[in-house]
């Protein structure tokens, strides 16, 4: 009997996630709520609390983003942005090899489907406290394998910053994708990294910069006109660049990640030995639900320094122009600078927003032309 078809076990599945839920909030109950215990996140936050990550206070080329082409795009220009961001414990990237989705990449009977019929709000492995951003890409598939069909599929997850390959594209087999890589190391269905893992995935590190752009067109219009044109002028940024100055970096589109009123959208994930992810993985972090775990440990990691070189961090920008692309990578990936005028939020290594009024990246500018 295939379990997770199951709806009575599902119903027992989710109990226990719950449960485990409880017990990480078990500090909250009864009488007078009491703090976590401190852990590495919260020895971090306390440790911390005057950094400042490097940021600057707008793109230098501001003056210059603007394009009237875009000026009927109804886009939120006023309000002030960072914190716009909502946390996510793991980013999946599926990779597809087109940007022609579907509305809603859910409601297909595809690899998205499926695996969001596992980890999602409700869902058999699903926690609360450990939400998975799914989402597809334009990055290519397998040669052997077609998107929603037999074979297997290759996916991205972040902020590991791996690329899996060979998974089955079934239904077992995300199953096994999910359980390995995805949950929280204290959910009874979390299968440990190692030799644990199912020994058909082949697993490839990603070390340079990701910049991903959301190029949702059928979704919202906005980030199907914006997203194409800067992923474009990105590209563009990295092939101008002079002989003795240049950085690499893996563009990508991407389905919808929220906030389509702040397009366009942008992701950059800088990899954890940068500069900058070295200065975001020391910087406060905002409470954090992991940071009081039953195991006593954080984020999946045992008590004390980790290693988070091969872990990236990922910045969120949004109201994102074409004319940004080339002031970003510059500011951002070479520079190793935050623009805060742009700043939706910043995830660690540890996938934990990071405080950004106590690391002095709350920006008191609103948007504008």
């Amino acid at each position: 009997m295939n379990v997770l078809s199951c709806q009575a076990t599902s119903r027992l599945v989710n109990s226990r996630v719950f449960a485990t839920s409880r017990q990480r909030f078990a500090g909250h109950c009864g009488g007078k709520p009491r703090l976590p215990t401190p852990t590495r996140n919260a020895a971090r936050s306390l440790s911390s609390r005057s950094l400042r990550v490097p940021a600057t206070n707008t793109c230098h080329c501001a003056s210059e983003a603007w394009d009237p082409e875009h000026e009927n795009l109804d886009i939120e220009r006023d309000k002030p942005i960072a914190g716009a961001i909502t946390r996510h414990y793991r980013h999946v990237l599926i990779h597809t090899g087109t940007t022609d989705w579907p509305k809603r990449i859910e409601d297909m009977s595809s690899t998205a489907g499926m695996l969001k019929s596992l980890v999602s709000a409700g869902s058999a492995l699903a926690d609360p406290l450990s939400p998975i951003l799914v989402t597809n890409s334009s990055w290519p598939t397998p040669p052997e394998s077609e998107q929603g069909g037999s074979g297997t599929v290759t996916m991205s997850l972040f902020p590991e910053a791996i690329e899996v390959c060979s998974i089955p594209n079934s239904m077992d087999g995300l199953k096994s994708f999910a359980t390995s890589f995805l949950l929280h190391p204290s959910s009874e269905y979390h299968t440990p990294h190692g030799n644990e893992r199912d020994p058909a995935f082949t697993i490839k590190n990603i070390t340079k910069p990701v910049i991903l752009t959301c190029s949702h067109g059928s979704r919202d219009m906005r980030c199907g006109i914006l997203g194409p044109a800067i992923i474009k002028a990105f590209a563009e940024a990295l092939e101008k660049q002079s002989p003795d100055n240049r950085i690499d970096a893996i563009l990508g589109e991407i389905s919808h990640i929220g906030g389509h009123k702040y397009a366009g959208n942008v992701i950059i994930h800088l990899p954890g030995d940068h500069e900058l992810a070295k200065m975001i993985n020391k910087a406060p972090t905002a409470f954090s639900p992991l940071s009081d775990t039953v195991s006593g440990t954080t984020s999946g990691t045992q008590a004390g320094v980790v290693d988070t070189s091969g872990r990236s961090v990922a910045i969120w920008y949004g109201r994102v122009l074409p004319g940004h692309a080339e002031s970003l990578l510059d500011t951002t990936v070479r520079k190793g600078k935050v623009v805060k005028e742009l700043l939706r939020g910043i995830a660690n290594s540890d996938g934990d927003l990071i405080d950004l009024k106590a690391a002095g990246l709350q920006n008191t500018l609103l948007g504008s032309k």
